[in-house]
């Protein structure tokens, strides 16, 4: 009589070793070669993320005093006063001042330290802000000033505040372009800008604003 053999046992040998499935994984040399297409990739973002980075506060820099400035305008023809746009480098104190010296790390020039829009009150002749004048708008430091690395600058063509009239035009204040660059701290405006993407707000006599990028590195 033929052999009869149990179910686990049929088609195989007594003690045939059983043989495993293959383990799927990666082996070290392919996750290192994983991990260099990685570092390459990413080194090579870093810069254009950097530059992308820069550009976006330099024209959220821009953005911000343009408006200040086109709210100062606007608002001086609404109240039939003289309305005016002053560097401060205490803007959101209890009572800002116009500020013109370096301090903080900002440069004497460098309107990034903050500013301030106001109207001015009856009787009030000076362009600064004064007592009993209305604070319209603060604007705080837009970033750190010396040894906070790169930042944001905001050169102003002179010291003076901006002040426009009832009918909207500028009747005191300086006339030309404010450099607005992303780069090392500076303490005074470079020959050249650090940004090839830098902006230029320029003020003419009438107080028309223009919005505009550097080109070679100046605002002409």
């Amino acid at each position: 009589m033929p052999e009869h053999r149990s179910g686990t046992q049929a088609g195989k040998r007594v003690g045939q070793p059983t043989r495993s499935a293959p383990t799927a994984g990666y082996t070290l040399i392919e996750l290192m070669v994983v991990i260099a297409i990685i570092s390459i990739l990413a080194s090579a973002a870093v810069p254009s993320l950097m530059r992308f980075a820069a550009t976006t506060r330099l024209a959220d820099a821009g953005t911000a005093l343009r408006g200040s400035l086109e709210i100062a305008r606007s608002e001086a023809v609404t109240r039939a006063v003289r309305v005016g746009v002053c560097r401060s480098a205490n803007a959101n104190d209890t009572a800002p001042v116009c500020s013109t010296g370096a301090s903080g790390g900002f440069g004497s020039a460098d309107w990034s330290a903050g500013w301030i829009v106001y109207a001015k009150a009856a009787g009030n002749i000076g362009d600064q802000y004064e007592a009993n004048d209305i604070l319209i708008r603060r604007q705080q430091a837009l970033a750190a000033g010396a040894g906070g690395g790169d930042r944001v600058m905001i050169w102003a063509p002179g010291t003076e505040p901006i002040v426009f009239d009832w009918n909207g035009m500028r009747v005191a204040g300086p006339v030309g372009i404010f450099a607005i660059d992303f780069g090392p701290s500076q303490a005074t405006q470079p020959e050249s800008l650090h940004m090839d993407v830098a902006r230029c707000l320029g003020v003419n006599m009438i107080g028309r604003l223009e919005l505009r990028k550097a080109v070679s590195g100046a605002c002409a």
